[in-house]
């Protein structure tokens, strides 16, 4: 989520991630002739016990008040569009954000 906004403070953090969707639109490229595809997922804040119950220094109440339908995404959720990535051939190169729409806003 951090590679298409930022976020104060986490400056290396936010512009690691942005490497990272460049890197998989590179190796998309690279590997495309030798059939294998290169995808990323930028997963939105998830339910995770008490690791995000204070995330950045937000309380949970406000972390889960910025998302559009209030609450924080649950790890099967991800699953399911990872699964997504893994049946279609025809998708490579592209980064899938799985956020509740947070950097829709």
């Amino acid at each position: 989520m951090l590679s298409t906004v930022g976020l104060p403070e986490t400056f290396a953090y936010t512009a690691s991630k942005g490497t990272v969707l460049n890197l998989t639109k590179a190796l998309a490229l690279e590997y495309a002739d030798k059939n294998i595809r290169v995808n990323a997922i930028c997963p939105g804040f998830l339910e995770s016990g008490t690791v995000n119950r204070e995330a950045n220094g937000l309380s949970y109440r406000e972390l889960t008040a910025k998302h559009p339908i209030g609450r924080l995404g649950k790890p099967e959720e991800i699953a399911h569009a990872i699964i997504f990535l893994c049946e279609n051939d025809f998708v490579t190169g592209t980064s899938l954000i799985v956020d509740d729409g947070y950097t829709a806003k």
